[in-house]
């Protein structure tokens, strides 16, 4: 991911003072996965675009609420032992429903209610002339009360709605609109606070991110609600995709602020570790130079990606386990990124490259929430983890 950023971003630096300039660009929403853009520049924003939300969109998996079976041939790395703090740690879970009957978010909540404290629902979604959609899903209210009534923070999950939040970052009044239309949703639920989703924000649109977020803080927190938000991870400010999310800049207004330190390989590229520890590690210290440490959550994923020539899939940790039982694969460890990976030859007779996180790699990452300090992590989604992630949390984080 870091490569293909890297080259997307230097092609935006030279490209965009002069042909591309005046051409608007478009954030990529659920609704909405490609982008308008023309030229080279379009395309190659296509490519990224089009492979970093395929994380988010799982409504093709199966194995949705599907709990894990048991992993015999899953190797057991050395695990350094867990660095413990005196702090307590955040445990985020992103919440989604995909369908009107899915309950996997649902139910991990349910089951893990204890090792819970926050959950940031994707429930609105911001479109560009500042309205809000709800993006349906379970009854809201009952969530909401389940919540509260085990004292579990609760924050709006938004992204662009249409693909266009540029629009919205740029217009002072669409900008005012959409925030009293946020803030109106989150009186309606009764919610704690949320959390601003935008990804793909471009580069020129850096300093109307920070301002948004400046007016959404000053509106939202005189009133006691939480402003949080999500960033591209990134490790310097001037050749990466990244540089549209003003670390030092969104930490004065933000609470919290997520770093989503997962999606270092995907479709766009060769197979390799969802989360390479290294790259994780070095982003986390980049951040730490810029936004102070009980401000930012280090993002952990809870799925994987199945690479072939037929195209890349990502998949939650349940389907994952299915192709391991099915397949009778052998699950290597990557000692360096330390991920689990694994291949197999489907019933297509073609040959498929699994890298993916389970609990075992989780554990490397709670101990750099230790070894930094952090507030404590986000994990991507609430449902469709490993099981065992669960114990992992609750010993790093006792």
């Amino acid at each position: 991911m870091h490569k293909l950023k890297l080259m997307v971003a230097a092609l935006l630096l030279v490209m965009s003072t002069s042909i591309l300039s005046p051409v608007p660009a478009h954030a990529v929403s659920l609704d909405s996965p490609t982008v308008e853009t023309g030229g080279i520049l379009g395309v190659l924003l296509n490519l990224l675009n089009s492979t970093i939300f395929s994380r988010l969109d799982l409504s093709d998996n199966k194995q949705v609420s599907t709990l894990p079976p048991v992993l015999p041939t899953t190797p057991t790395p050395p695990v350094t032992p867990s660095v413990k703090t005196n702090s307590k740690k955040e445990v985020v879970g992103f919440y989604a429903e995909w369908h009107s009957d899915d309950q996997s978010s649902y139910n991990d909540l349910v089951k893990h209610h204890d090792a819970i404290n926050t959950i940031a629902p994707l429930w609105a979604g911001l479109k560009k002339d500042g309205t809000v959609i709800d993006r349906g899903g379970a009854n809201h209210a009952a969530v909401v009360k389940y919540a509260n009534a085990n004292n579990i923070a609760t924050l709006l999950l938004v992204n662009a709605a249409d693909g266009d939040i540029h629009a919205v970052l740029t217009d002072a009044k669409i900008r005012t609109k959409a925030i009293n239309n946020l803030e109106a949703y989150i009186k309606k639920y009764g919610l704690t606070g949320i959390n601003i989703d935008f990804e793909g924000v471009q580069p020129w649109d850096k300093d109307n991110l920070t301002q948004f977020m400046k007016e959404l803080s000053g509106r939202l927190k005189p009133a006691g609600y939480l402003v949080t938000i999500d960033v591209f991870p990134k490790h310097n400010e001037t050749t990466d995709i990244a540089i549209a999310y003003d670390y030092a800049a969104l930490a004065k207004y933000a609470d919290k602020i997520f770093v989503m330190t997962y999606d270092y390989h995907g479709g766009w590229g060769s197979p390799g570790a969802v989360a390479d520890l290294p790259l994780v590690e070095q982003d986390i210290k980049y951040a730490l130079t810029l936004i102070p440490s009980n401000k930012l959550y280090l993002g952990v994923a809870g799925y994987g990606y199945d690479w072939s020539s037929k195209g890349n899939q990502s998949l939650e940790y349940g389907a994952i386990a299915n192709l391991i039982n099915k397949f009778g694969a052998t699950v290597e460890w990557d000692d360096t990124a330390k991920s689990p990976h694994f291949t197999y030859t489907g019933n297509d007779k073609v040959k498929h490259q699994v890298w993916y996180e389970n609990h075992q790699s989780l554990q490397y990452k709670l101990n750099l929430v230790n070894k930094y300090d952090l507030a404590g992590i986000a994990l991507w989604k609430l449902g469709q983890e490993d099981q065992a992630d669960w114990d992992v949390i609750k010993s790093a984080f006792k």
